[in-house]
C-alpha cells in the first residue's frame, strides 16, 4: 500500500505528541480524582455534623424526658419539698441526666413558671427568659380534673445537651389538691 508522503510523515513523526496528549489526559484524570475525594470528604463531614447534631437534640429531649417521667424519684428528682415550699418567684433547681451507663447527657433546670420570676444566677439564660403565665391555675378543660377541688401548677424544664450546643425547653403542669 503506498501512503501519500504527508500521511506517511504524520504517521512516521515520533516527536512527542503521544506523549504530550497522555501527559494531558493524565493530568485531567487526576484533577477528576482530586475533586472526587475533595466532594467526598465534604459529603463526610457534612454527615458527621449532622449526625452529631442530632445525638445532642436526642440527648437534651431525653433529659426533658426523664424530668418529666421522675420529677420526685430517681435521679433527676427536681420537685423537692425545699422546691415546693420555696417562693415561685425564686424556685429552681438543676439535676443531671444520666444514660443507661451513668454518663451524664444533658443538665434540666425546672423553675417555676411566674410573671414575676427573678433570674436565678447560676441557670442559663434560656431557662431564666421564660413565657409568662401565672404559676397556679385552674385544671384544663376535659383534664377530668375538678376545678372545685384541684389546682394546676406550671414549670418551665430547659434541658442543656452536654456540649452545651443544643437546648431543649418545654412547659408542665402538675396537678395538685386545693388547700
Amino acid at each position: 500500500m503506498n501512503l501519500p508522503t504527508s500521511l506517511k510523515a504524520t504517521i512516521d513523526n515520533e516527536h512527542g505528541f503521544v506523549l504530550g496528549t497522555a501527559i494531558l489526559i493524565s493530568a485531567i484524570l487526576l484533577l477528576a480524582g482530586v475533586l472526587a475525594m475533595w466532594t467526598s470528604n465534604t459529603e463526610l463531614t457534612i454527615v458527621r455534623n449532622e449526625g452529631q447534631m442530632i445525638r445532642e437534640f436526642y440527648n437534651a429531649e431525653a433529659g426533658v424526658v426523664d424530668a418529666i417521667e421522675n420529677y420526685n424519684s430517681g435521679p433527676t428528682t427536681w420537685m423537692t419539698n425545699d422546691f415546693l415550699s420555696a417562693d415561685p418567684t425564686v424556685a429552681g433547681n438543676a439535676v443531671t441526666s444520666s444514660d443507661e451507663n451513668g454518663d451524664a447527657v444533658a443538665m434540666v433546670e425546672a423553675r417555676c413558671i411566674e410573671p414575676s420570676a427573678t433570674p436565678i444566677a447560676s441557670f442559663s439564660d434560656a431557662a431564666n427568659n421564660i413565657p409568662q403565665q401565672p404559676h397556679i391555675g385552674s385544671p384544663p378543660s376535659g383534664s377530668g380534673y375538678s376545678l372545685k377541688y384541684f389546682e394546676i401548677r406550671r414549670y418551665s424544664l430547659t434541658a442543656t445537651s452536654n456540649s452545651g450546643n443544643t437546648q431543649v425547653q418545654v412547659g408542665a403542669w402538675k396537678v395538685f389538691n386545693k388547700f
